[in-house]
C-alpha cells in the first residue's frame, strides 16, 4: 500500500509504502531519497532503522546527503577530472583538488519526477542530468526505483542512458542504525562482509592498492563488531576517523553483507549486482540528525575514482547503452 503526504516544502512529497507484515518504507521526490525504514517489533512498535530528517529544510540545514541518490558519480574523483576516450573533462572542484559526489547543486538537492506502481509497491523517480552539469558530459536520463516487498526487502535500483559517452557510478546514501537510536554509536553492531580485499585510502582518496583484509580491522569475513575499527588502533581507521572504505564483494556469496543490532532483535542482509560496498561510519558527526559514529552506510557501487585508477574496473557509460544497478536490503526481526 502506498500513500502520499506533503514533506515540508512546496513540491516536496513523502511516499509511504507498507507491506503485509507491517514494515514501512518512506521515500521522497526530494533527491530520490530514502527517508524512513521502520520495522515492527513486538512490545516496541515501529523501530526506525534508517537515519532521516523531518522535512526538506532539515535535510538542507543538517546533512543533505542522508538517504539521497548520488548521481552521476558517487565518491571522490581525484584531480576533479578524467579522460573519456581520449578527451579530458574537468569537473566542479567542491573539495580541494577533487570532486565529491558529483559537485554542487546536484540531483540530491532537487525534485525528481514521480511514478507510483501500487501493484508492485514501488515508487520510481526520474531525473534528467543536463549535458555539462558540473562538467559531466551527456544528457543522462536517470531512474531511481524503490520497492518494498512482502519478503521485507527494500530494493533500490538505478537505470540510466546517455546521449554521449560519460561516466556513471551512482549509489544510495542511506544510513542505518539497527538499534533505532541514532544517539547510540554503532560500535556494537555485528557485521559480516564476504570480502577478501579492501581499498586503502590516503587523504580520503583510494591509493590505487587493492589490499588483503587478512590480519586487519577490515576483516569481517567471520563477523566482528564494527567497533574494532572505531577505536583508532589501525592507521587506516585513524586516517578516515572510522570506516570510509570500499570492500570488493565476493561474487559467490549469496548475501555478502549481514548486520545484526546490538540487542540482536534486528538483522539486515544485503546483496547487490555491484562489485563493491562502502561502509561509512558517519565520521563527520555530530549533526542535528546523528551523533559521531551514530550510523553506518552500505553504499553499493563501482570502486571510487575508478575513472582514474587502472585496475579498478570501468564506470564508462557509452552513448545509447543502458546502466542497471540493483541492491536488496532484507530485514528480519524478532
Amino acid at each position: 500500500m502506498i500513500t502520499v503526504a506533503d514533506f515540508g516544502s512546496e513540491g516536496a512529497q513523502l511516499y509511504r509504502l507498507t507491506n503485509k507484515n507491517g514494515m514501512v518504507l518512506t521515500v521522497s521526490n526530494f533527491g530520490a531519497r530514502i527517508v524512513d525504514i521502520l520495522v515492527p517489533l513486538d512490545g516496541e512498535g515501529l523501530r526506525p532503522v534508517s537515519l532521516s530528517a523531518g522535512s526538506v529544510q532539515e535535510y538542507l540545514e543538517q546533512d543533505f546527503y542522508v538517504g539521497s541518490s548520488v548521481v552521476p558519480v558517487a565518491g571522490r574523483i581525484s584531480g576533479a577530472k578524467t579522460s573519456i576516450k581520449g578527451q579530458v573533462y574537468h569537473f566542479t572542484e567542491n573539495e580541494p583538488g577533487r570532486t565529491l559526489h558529483s559537485g554542487v547543486d546536484t540531483a540530491n538537492r532537487d525534485y525528481w519526477q514521480v511514478q507510483v506502481d501500487d501493484e508492485a509497491n514501488r515508487v520510481m523517480f526520474t531525473y534528467l542530468l543536463p549535458d555539462g552539469k558540473n562538467g559531466f558530459p551527456g544528457n543522462v536520463e536517470v531512474e531511481a526505483s524503490f520497492q518494498l516487498t512482502e519478503e521485507n526487502e527494500v530494493i533500490v535500483s538505478y537505470r540510466a542512458q546517455s546521449d554521449k559517452d560519460t561516466i556513471f557510478n551512482p549509489t544510495s546514501h542511506v544510513y542505518f542504525n539497527l538499534s533505532g537510536d541514532f544517539e547510540q554509536d554503532v560500535s556494537q553492531h555485528h557485521l559480516t562482509i564476504a570480502a577478501e580485499k579492501y581499498i586503502p585510502l590516503a587523504d580520503n582518496l583510494p591509493t590505487g592498492e587493492i589490499a588483503s583484509v587478512e590480519g586487519t580491522t577490515f576483516d569481517f569475513r567471520n563477523g566482528a563488531l564494527l567497533g574494532q575499527g572505531l577505536s583508532g588502533q589501525s592507521e587506516q581507521n585513524r586516517l578516515a576517523g572510522g570506516y570510509d572504505h570500499p570492500w570488493l564483494l565476493s561474487e559467490t556469496a549469496k548475501e555478502p553483507v549481514k548486520v545484526v543490532s546490538p540487542d540482536e532483535r534486528v538483522r539486515l542482509t544485503m546483496k547487490t549486482n555491484q562489485p563493491a560496498v562502502i561502509v561509512y561510519t558517519y565520521n563527520h558527526g555530530p549533526t542535528g540528525l546523528c551523533r559521531h559514529h551514530g550510523a553506518f552506510s552500505l553504499e553499493c557501487q563501482g570502486l571510487p575514482d575508478a575513472c582514474n585508477i587502472e585496475g579498478f574496473g570501468s564506470i564508462l557509460l557509452e552513448k545509447g547503452d543502458s546502466f542497471l544497478s540493483e541492491t536488496r536490503y532484507r530485514f528480519d526481526w524478532k
